[in-house]
């Protein structure tokens, strides 16, 4: 939530390992501290300000670290959502030096969790340093909040905001307050920090989705035994799912921070820090498609392919069925740190102490019924940017023509926590060769556990006619679908979800009496332990003579894990328990060097060793499984795979970056990464409790490779006249070429989930009274899966290249007293996917143009 008043006090100058905070207000002057932050570190760093944040309508961690060189985020719900760094996705995060992360299968931080206005600023560490928490192959990301002593008079800061979005045609309103100061007493000096943040969205995301593609032939031996031109073999499309998703996402977070100098030598604290992140989405979805085994055929004049190609363009099925969701959907993420410790400083030596614990809580909440009929005719049209589906001689809101069949029910709860304490001590001689010598250790106990597993409990409504339920259906409401960007199927009955988040009344409807499941199946419960110490050695050192310094140093990383969990007796049919212990033992070498080549320019060096262990599902020696109540065929399970190797990288970068003051800087970084241990899925047919299920399960792969190089550049248009000095331009751009060899498509190909090109460009004003940003995000396609079909083999899916438009403009009424203005997804992006080719699609999606006002106060 864009507050000014939340911003104008952020930490600026920095040390190679200290950072010490002052003053900043205004955009030119936060854009010239993290220039000079990025220059002064012993690290390749790259970083963003409060003040840079609060200027662009970015909500959370992951909206504002996407304008960051070398970050590439994926989206949800009109937010950013996951992200990676040079590629890779496995980045350790902390909050103020401490790791943080959110309950799930992986180990990191969902960066949607946070919102953007609790930070002081992020700083993304591109290379490794010994005494930083090992765990990030991409790099590290340290979120740093404000502190107690930022604050030399006492302060209190209000912002309220309203946010509106055009597709769900609602608003809602944001709240951020922070409060800090201190004071000299009897015993020192004391400072406390309070910072409230409530931020609630309305949202709406449609999405389009075309099944995957399948083959046509009168000699396949199943599935689309038919020719749809005749003679000849084609690949069409199975099916339509089409879905408007709408909802609110509702953040609240809350830092209590207290500081204790006792005297010149000794800073106490103590931190309280939560954060909580609740969606909860109501989603109408409208499935359609051919079922040959149930009568389904096409009608040959309707055939069309697309030119040279035996890919069809538009088909016109006949006795397609239909199936119509309705759910609710709700998510919890809730974390919460508590921390202490102190420095104490005397002459060159400096000793320090954490200690922190860390509880995290994600749960899943999935119900809703579904109801089915049968298109007399289904036309598909795949030709258009955005597939056009229509149905003909059935009328789908007419409730003689629908039945109910199933209800669905599922929770999933997923718990961790994090006990891990450090000591730190640094000498920092006046005079020699060495700058600083510094060594440390950190004790961390991490668990992690899904108890008691997914508790599935869909369940079969025996054929109920929907005109036996008439108040519990409605017209789709929510015309038109992706905005109307093509036609969709519309004017269709669907559930009204008045008790979907009522599971039991709502079988109590159908006349089902069974009661809710309470535990998942025991195979899928899993309980993992990791206990781990590291120890550290780091020496700085210095050159002045031939302008050289630089860092070098060495990690010792031993873990030891117990992986729990059940696996099944098939001599007699039982469930016992499983218990794995493991052990592995790591040194991670680092070093940067530095060159002052003189002027404005400085060349470095860097190479390291860096490691992360496999998510806990992936190292869980359990297994889930989802059966499908409506068809067994269907059923499907995911199993983990205790003897995971950690996934280790080597790093090599070279950077060149020139400051030429007043926030004019420029900077070219060139990297190389090989990785060895990346985790593949292969699937397999599996029986358990007598039943035949698609199991999937991980493996360690072959070794990966990324190479790129990242460019970035910034300035304001001092040289101008009058008011035109106050404009600006930040801009950057990723360059990466990664591979690694897929065994499903047998081939080297690029690494999931990653653009090969990356861009930010950010046009900049500030004049007086007024400041206003425009910012442009963009990716260029990557690949975002693999699908298997039968007849086509493994076929690789790609998202296509696309941008993000967001802007703000801000009025500071006086000194105190700021309005701004701004918006997110101006352009209306429309995202699309296909398999393989763009004659084959997949997905498409439409989120809201979000529109945002508010007003902040600085006492």
């Amino acid at each position: 939530m864009p507050a000014a008043s939340l911003a104008l006090l952020a930490p600026a100058a920095m040390s190679a390992q200290k950072l010490e905070p002052v003053v900043v207000i205004g955009v030119r002057a936060s854009v010239e501290s993290a220039a000079e932050r990025k220059r002064s570190s012993a690290d390749i760093v790259d970083g963003i300000l409060a003040q840079e944040i609060n200027r662009l309508p970015d909500l959370s961690v992951a909206d504002a670290v996407q304008r960051i060189t070398g970050v590439q985020i994926t989206r949800d719900r009109g937010e950013a959502s996951v992200a990676t760094v040079r590629g890779l996705g496995q980045i350790e995060t902390t909050l103020n030096g401490r790791e943080l992360f959110t309950a799930g299968f992986g180990r990191a931080l969902d960066y949607a969790d946070l919102p953007s206005d609790m930070l002081a600023g992020i700083d993304v560490y591109k290379t490794s340093a010994a005494s930083r928490i090992e765990g990030g192959l991409g790099g590290t990301v340290d979120l740093r909040t404000r502190r107690p002593f930022d604050f030399r008079q006492p302060m209190l800061a209000l912002s309220a905001r309203h946010l509106h979005g055009d597709l769900v045609g609602r608003g809602a309103g944001q709240f951020a307050l922070l409060y800090g100061g201190g004071a000299a007493t009897a015993v020192g000096e004391t400072a406390l920090l309070v910072n409230l943040v409530l931020q609630d969205r309305a949202y709406r995301e449609d999405q389009k989705s075309t099944g995957s593609p399948m083959l046509c032939s009168a000699r396949a031996a199943s599935g689309c035994r038919l020719d749809l031109v005749p003679g000849e073999d084609t690949v069409a499309p199975s099916s339509s799912s089409e879905s408007a998703n709408l909802g609110r996402r509702r953040r609240s977070a809350a830092s209590l921070m207290l500081g204790w100098r006792p005297d010149a030598a000794l800073d106490l604290y103590a931190e309280a820090h939560f954060a909580e992140l609740k969606t909860r989405q109501d989603t109408q979805q409208l499935n359609i498609g051919p079922n040959f085994a149930a009568g389904s055929g096409f009608e040959p004049a309707s055939v069309t392919l697309f030119t040279g190609t035996r890919d069809v363009q538009r088909i016109t099925w006949t006795n397609a069925p239909v199936s119509i969701l309705g759910f609710a959907r709700d998510t919890i993420d809730r974390t919460r740190q508590l921390a202490a410790g102190g420095a104490w400083s005397q002459g060159e030596l400096r000793l320090s102490a954490d200690l922190s614990h860390t509880r995290s809580l994600n749960r899943l909440f999935f119900a809703g019924p579904t109801l089915a009929a049968t298109a007399a005719r289904f036309t598909h049209d795949v030709a258009g940017a955005v597939p056009a589906t229509s149905v003909a001689g059935t009328d789908l809101a007419n409730p003689a023509n629908l039945r109910y069949v199933s209800m669905a029910y599922r929770v999933r709860p997923l718990r961790g926590s994090l006990l891990a304490g450090r000591g730190d001590a640094e000498w920092q001689p006046e005079n020699g060769l060495l700058e600083r010598v510094a060594i440390g250790w950190r004790h961390a106990r991490r668990e992690a556990d899904n108890a008691p597993n997914l508790i599935f409990g869909d369940i079969a409504v025996p054929g109920t006619p929907a005109a036996t339920q008439p108040g519990r259906t409605a017209v789709y409401p929510y015309s038109p679908l992706l905005d109307g960007r093509t036609s969709s199927i519309e004017g269709y009955l669907t559930d009204t979800l008045a008790d979907a988040r009522d599971p039991v009344a709502a079988r109590a409807a159908f006349g089902i009496t069974t009661p809710l499941p309470t535990a998942g199946g025991p195979l899928g419960v899993w309980h993992i332990r990791e206990a781990t110490d590291a120890a550290y050695g780091e020496a700085g050192w210095k050159l002045p003579a031939l302008a050289l310094d630089g860092q070098a140093g060495l990690r010792l990383v031993r873990t030891r894990a117990t992986l729990s969990g059940n696996q099944s007796v098939p001599s007699t049919g039982t469930v016992a328990p499983l218990a794995i212990d493991t052990t592995t033992t790591d040194w991670l070498p680092s070093a940067n060097l530095r060159w002052r080549a003189g002027g404005p320019w400085q060349l470095r060096a860097a190479a390291s060793r860096t490691i992360t262990r496999p998510d806990f599902n992936l190292l869980s020696p359990s297994i889930t499984l989802t059966p499908n109540s409506i068809n067994p065929q269907l059923n499907q399970g995911t199993a983990g795979n205790p003897a995971l190797r950690p996934l280790r990288a080597t790093n090599a970068d070279l950077a060149a970056e020139g400051n030429f003051g007043a926030g004019h800087a420029a900077s070219v970084t060139l990297f190389w990464k090989r990785v060895d241990g990346f985790i593949a899925t292969r699937s397999q047919a599996e029986t358990h409790d007598g039943q035949l299920y698609q199991v999937n399960r991980p493996y360690n792969a072959d070794a990966g490779r990324i190479r790129g190089a990242e460019l970035s550049y910034q300035r304001f248009l001092d040289f101008l006249p009058g008011a035109w000095r106050g404009l600006g331009l930040q801009a950057n751009a990723t360059f990466v070429d990664s591979s690694t060899y897929d065994r499903a498509l047998r081939s080297t190909v690029a690494m999931q989930n990653l653009s090969r090109r990356s861009a930010n460009l950010v046009g900049l004003y500030e004049h007086g009274a007024w400041s206003a940003r425009l910012a442009w995000n963009w990716r260029s396609s990557f690949p975002s899966g693999t699908v298997s079909v039968v007849g086509l083999g493994a076929l690789q899916t790609t998202t296509r290249a696309y941008g993000w438009l967001d802007a703000s403009l801000r009025w500071r009424i006086t000194d105190e007293l700021t309005w701004s203005l701004d918006g997110g997804n101006l352009l209306g992006t429309l995202r699309r996917s296909h398999f393989g080719v763009e004659t084959r699609p997949q997905n498409a999606w439409v989120n809201d143009r979000q529109l945002g006002t508010s007003l902040s106060l600085r006492i």
